[in-house]
């Protein structure tokens, strides 16, 4: 893993809500050579901040933090995606929620579609997914009312 910088601003840094620990999908918008308009594609998921600015805490009030530089924690592999998206085009944060770690499969946004030119590409079906969802967790739960014992699986 490395830890990998980008240039922020208030736009990029979801309005100065990236904080240490949080965590973002990378979106890319750029001009495809030869095509007429531009793409915005999801070109990571579930990426870890590690430092926004100087600051490698959060804000115990969780105020909002103005900052020129986010640093991410990355595979060397998306460290040259980022930077490649960097330099075509410009790059977007988009803050996750904390309990979302799920990655999905989405087709790259063209101008054509904002436009209503043209359709959108069908969602990917269950059979045409490159790799299968992990098993969804079992959670069960105990419940002890004086002497009796149920079990609740879900």
């Amino acid at each position: 893993m490395r830890a990998t910088a980008v240039k922020s601003n208030e736009i990029v840094g979801v309005a100065g809500f990236l904080y240490p620990g949080s965590h973002v999908d990378v979106l890319a918008t750029y001009a495809v050579p030869g095509n007429q308009g531009s793409i915005t594609q999801t070109v990571l998921q579930d990426v870890e901040v590690l430092a926004a600015g100087q600051t490698i805490e959060p804000d115990p009030q969780g105020k909002p933090q103005q900052v020129n530089v986010v640093t991410l924690l990355l595979a060397p592999n998306d460290s040259q995606k980022l930077q490649l998206a960097g330099t075509q085009g410009t790059i977007q944060f988009v803050l996750r929620n904390g309990t979302d770690g799920k990655n999905v499969d989405l087709t790259p946004t063209h101008l054509d579609e904002l436009a209503g030119l043209v359709k959108a590409p069908a969602p990917l079906t269950k059979a045409a997914k490159r790799t299968p969802a992990p098993p969804q967790p079992r959670y069960s739960l105990e419940v002890i009312q004086g002497t009796k014992s149920t079990v609740h699986t879900f």
